[in-house]
């Protein structure tokens, strides 16, 4: 009998050290990961999402560029439209974590100047993220976890708090948050996450009528969903040479303070916003001789897939349209329009992309359109734009039409217009929202140099037009006679 409960317990304890044995063997396998290479190289299982980072991109500057891809309803911003935007850069601290700062281009000096201590000194970046290296990391980089970098609420991937305020959110619901994917090119990795907030149901108005910021999502589940697309785009090693702002000419500026030794009072320096258009090699001597050349990377707008049809070629039309303008200042080819691709995942391509302009149509009873740009924020080089197209805009330049053009112009007689006339001021507003893209101001001097009586001149109208800028507002010439 004791031979047996001998027996039996030793074949217990074998079984148990060698479930033991197991479970301590499943624990130390390696979890297989899917791996792609790019600006920032992806790892990822069905849990965690890891980056790692080049040794060779500390201190160097990246653009994060934080976009809706879907926004909750009611909210008054729409899926494409910029969250916001930071230069970063990657360091590594004293004890081997690695650091995520952001960049503030507020003050500068040149570095051999004394003055520039007292900068340094007064302008230290925050740091907004600290890693610890995981242990398995490819050559020359630094691999970290990277969830809590975008599944959380840090404000420079996310909303600030005035956003935030504004839509009556509170803290982010971690178990409703998540990444997406992660998709990684040489130039750029894009990072999309699902967030979810708790709502803070405004006071006052159960019952009653929805107040100002009040979200419908809010109000029926008390919490509110949207879907980010954070761009990281690697900026140029050297920024592109500034221009300096003059407020003679109607450019966008940036701008920071001025520090150095030579001074006898602080100066502000200001800078235009411009695309870089660059001659390629064997066409420098053309363009100096004066002839048309094309530019290395010419300016290309894509329209948004959620366009309706009927719309499209007169949006392409007013992008266009600014090729004359451009081959006055020598350029050839300089800028385009083109249809979304058919193919564009497979193309590796997405609206939220930095690396792409798109006029994202926005449905929308706001009657409105309006032309930003993403742009370097040491150079003002623009690297990209997004033109927010409200689909009620229709509205504003009928009426715009009918009100100004009806008493000589019979098709505005009407409470629809014709395609070919609504398309035409598509057209007309799609050419103006470029212009801002392109760093122009509004130029509302302009039309003060065409006096009354050539206005009201068919032929003069017919061969100069009623206004020298379209970035001006005078829309219409609605003092020509019948």
């Amino acid at each position: 009998m004791k031979r047996t409960l001998l027996f039996l317990l030793s074949l217990a304890l074998c079984v148990s050290a060698s479930a033991q044995e197991k479970e301590k063997e499943k624990k130390e396998a390696p979890v297989k990961l899917e791996f792609s290479q790019g600006l920032f190289s992806v790892a990822h299982n069905e849990k965690d999402w890891f980056l790692e980072i080049p040794d060779t991109l500390l201190g160097r500057r990246i653009l994060a560029v934080t976009r809706f891809a879907a926004n909750t309803m009611g909210a008054g911003e729409y899926g494409g439209e910029e969250v916001n935007d930071a230069m970063l850069y990657w360091e590594k601290a004293p004890n081997g974590n690695l650091l995520l700062r952001v960049d503030v281009v507020n003050v500068e000096a040149p570095e051999a100047d004394a003055i520039a201590q007292a900068v340094r000194v007064s302008s230290e970046n925050p740091i907004v993220a600290s890693f610890k290296p995981e242990k398995e990391a490819s050559a020359g980089t630094t691999r970290i976890k990277a969830n809590s970098l975008f599944e959380g609420d840090l404000q420079v991937f996310s909303l600030n708090a005035a956003t935030k305020k504004q839509y009556n959110l509170g803290g982010i619901k971690a178990d409703a948050s998540f990444i997406g994917s992660m998709r990684t090119y040489p130039i750029n990795t894009e990072v999309t996450v699902t967030k979810t907030f708790a709502y803070n149901q405004p006071q006052g108005n159960q019952g009653g009528p929805a107040r100002s910021g009040s979200l419908p999502a809010g109000r029926e589940a008390g919490v509110v969903t949207m879907v980010l697309n954070t761009s990281f785009l690697l900026l140029p090693e050297v920024p592109m040479q500034q221009r300096w702002f003059d407020a003679r000419v109607g450019y966008f500026a940036g701008g920071y303070t001025h520090f150095s030794d030579d001074q006898q009072g602080v100066e502000p320096v200001r800078y235009i916003t411009r695309w870089r258009l660059e001659a390629r090699p064997e066409d420098v001597e053309k363009q100096k001789r004066g002839e048309l050349v094309e530019p290395v990377k010419p300016i290309v707008y894509y329209i948004d897939p959620a366009t309706p049809k009927r719309w499209r070629p007169y949006l392409i039309a007013g992008v266009n349209d600014w090729q004359v303008a451009f081959e006055q200042a020598g350029w050839k080819n300089a800028i385009r329009a083109e249809e979304w691709p058919e193919n564009a995942e497979e193309l590796g391509m997405s609206l939220e992309d930095a690396r792409f302009s798109v006029i994202r149509y926005l449905a929308s009873p706001i009657a409105n359109a309006y032309g930003p740009n993403v742009h370097d924020p040491r150079s003002g080089e623009i690297l990209e734009s997004h033109i927010g197209w409200y689909h009620n805009v229709m509205t504003l330049v009928h009426d715009w039409y009918q009100v100004q053009a009806a008493a000589v112009d019979p098709r505005a007689r009407s409470f629809r217009f014709s395609d070919e006339l609504m398309g035409d001021l598509i057209r007309f507003v799609s050419s103006h929202e470029v212009g801002h893209t392109l760093g122009l101001r509004h130029n509302k001097g302009s039309s003060s140099f065409t006096p009354v009586e050539k206005l009201r001149d068919k032929a003069w109208v017919e061969e100069n037009g009623h206004t020298v800028s379209i970035m001006d507002y005078a829309r219409f010439n609605y003092v020509a006679q019948p």
